[in-house]
């Protein structure tokens, strides 16, 4: 599995560097081809030859090493780790104005809002916090067992909180992460909500850094492919400089890179599902787990390749061979 296939493009960074290998290996043919004939000058020109193949090969190597642990590679070879029995869960809701479009009915918004209530009211010996977020993020409720202290901020919660008008979900994400406790053994899981609408942030960075945390991320993809205008209150929608409907639409991609990368479950709330089927893709339904398997990362070996290969390159170049170059 490659967590970031992005790195990818730095291969093509190895032509030019092929490249002028190359060319500096005919640079210093053509400098001995000056002085041949004699016996210690086809000495040293075969020296040089064979140093120039052995250092070239092992530096391209030692870069292809290190792109690939940029990429991030994760081998199948299992880890198995113990996993808390208390847990915290965080919810973390977009309230951004596309979470008001009614392609599911009332609207996106709402939906979330009886998903919380149904999540924490089947999982009672949980603590829960909500962060919500918009162009900023904020925790509205701290981690509590107060279930009641939840249900009151589900009331309250509307895009109003903020004045922002775009959607930040890498920064929703990131208050979400500073909301847990910090020094205690529970299982953290965060539950983000959302349509995937993101006008700015890094998110794919922000699921990165809870995967290290060991921070499960579940997502809800709230909405549809088709998409639904966003009602403005007042009987009117709201519309772009064209004077047309603007139509929000679900961005699947981006909420399943957000659950891949954390080791999470990617669930849908629309109007086809069930609140029963949406409860249990959580990846705490069920019978809490004792132990987790994980993918133990390939990119320190890559890393010590590289390592060894530079340092063998370096070797090969400074030392003689046949005491002649």
């Amino acid at each position: 599995m490659l967590l970031y296939p992005q790195f990818a493009a730095l291969f093509f960074l190895l032509v030019p560097v092929v490249f002028i290998l190359y060319r500096n290996y005919k640079l210093g043919r053509k400098e001995f081809h000056r002085i041949r004939g004699s016996g210690p000058a086809r000495s040293l020109y075969d020296a040089f030859t064979v140093k120039w193949v052995f250092v070239s090969l092992s530096f391209i190597l030692a870069l292809i090493f290190i792109i690939l642990s940029l990429m991030g590679i994760r081998s199948e070879k299992k880890n198995i780790r113990e996993i808390p029995s208390k847990l915290d869960v965080v919810f973390t809701l977009d309230i951004s104005r596309s979470m008001m479009a009614e392609d599911i009915i009332p609207n996106r918004l709402s939906r979330s809002f009886t998903l919380i209530n149904n999540i924490t009211g089947r999982f009672k010996t949980a603590r829960f916090g909500i962060v919500v977020f918009k162009g900023e993020g904020l925790v509205l409720v701290p981690v509590t067992e107060d279930q009641e202290a939840i249900s009151q901020a589900v009331d309250i919660i509307s895009p109003s909180l903020f004045t922002s008008s775009s959607s930040n979900l890498a920064s929703g994400l990131e208050t979400a992460l500073k909301a847990f406790p910090d020094g205690e053994d529970r299982r953290k899981v965060i539950i983000f909500i959302s349509d995937g609408e993101s006008h700015s942030g890094n998110i794919t960075e922000m699921a990165s850094l809870a995967k290290d945390r060991d921070i499960v991320i579940d997502v809800f993809a709230v909405g549809t492919r088709e998409g639904g205008k966003i009602p403005l209150g007042d009987g009117t929608y709201l519309k772009d400089r064209n004077g047309n409907d603007v139509v929000s639409v679900l961005n699947p991609a981006l909420l399943g890179k957000i659950a891949e990368i954390s080791d999470g479950n990617y669930c849908t709330v629309d109007s086809l599902n069930s609140m029963n089927e949406q409860v249990s893709c959580l990846s705490i339904s069920g019978e809490q787990e004792k132990i987790r398997y994980d993918q133990e990362g390939s990119y320190r070996l890559f890393l010590l390749l590289a390592v060894v290969l530079f340092v063998l390159s370096l070797l090969i170049k400074v030392l003689p061979w046949r005491g002649t170059y």
